[in-house]
């Protein structure tokens, strides 16, 4: 009964949740589109099907329109070893462009399908890649391109690209937790990117698992040097 009640207690707020920031690398925001990234690097596109072919700014993301043709690149040159992650906020016009739309990391190159497990929707949302599980050499990370050859016919807006350090996982049932606020707290509990009700509600069903129990650095979120229902109720309110 009493975990019942507990349980209604936290979802009763989460209305409230936030996706809370990662510690990250931005490589592009699109403020001075197209010529440089965040990196003050090259950073350009081509061959699409607006923008006079480099594709254009609506509502600070950027559109990139294509038909069976089109390119987007953003140089890096760059020591990207103290990141795990790249990370995508983006959105497509369809949903589901991850079929169609290719993804090269230097000599990395592949629909994204096959470099995630996440998937474009209608809305903005996070796709992340794990850079070493795909085969990137993140000491020398020279370029990342986006590619539309033989994509059909379709739209993305991308609204941010990322480096981010999600640190080393601790698995706990059927998830792969995460640190992403470089704490050492491992607040992204599903291992997705974010902090969201999926995170609190899995860390909830989870609590009295050995993997956390044994674990109070990654999840004494509440400061008690224990890990209870006090940290919960504290990831619910620090996101």
């Amino acid at each position: 009964m009493a975990n019942t009640e507990n349980y209604n207690a936290v979802t009763a707020e989460m209305a409230t949740l936030v996706q809370a920031e990662s510690s990250q690398t931005v490589l592009e925001t699109f403020d001075s589109w197209p010529g440089e990234n965040s990196l003050e690097e090259f950073s350009s596109a081509g061959a699409l099907e607006n923008g006079d072919g480099s594709g254009e700014v609506v509502d600070d993301a950027l559109r990139l329109e294509y038909d069976d043709a089109g390119w987007f690149c953003s140089n890096v040159r760059a020591d990207r070893s103290d990141e795990t992650h790249l990370e995508l906020v983006v959105r497509g016009d369809d949903g589901g462009e991850e079929d169609d739309v290719y993804l090269e990391i230097d000599d990395v190159e592949a629909p994204l399908s096959e470099l995630t497990s996440d998937s474009i929707g209608t809305d903005f949302d996070t796709v992340s890649v794990d850079l070493e599980a795909v085969g990137v050499d993140t000491a020398s990370v020279q370029d990342v391109w986006l590619t539309f050859w033989d994509a059909g016919s379709g739209a993305l807006e991308i609204d941010e690209i990322r480096f981010v350090d999600r640190g080393d996982p601790i698995s706990v049932g059927d998830y792969d937790t995460r640190d992403t606020t470089g704490d050492g707290l491992h607040n992204d509990f599903t291992g997705d990117g974010q902090t969201s009700h999926d995170d609190v509600t899995a860390f909830f069903e989870n609590l009295e698992a050995s993997e956390v129990q044994d674990n109070p650095d990654a999840f004494d979120f509440a400061g008690n040097d224990e890990v209870g229902f006090s940290d919960v109720v504290e990831l619910l309110r620090d996101v």
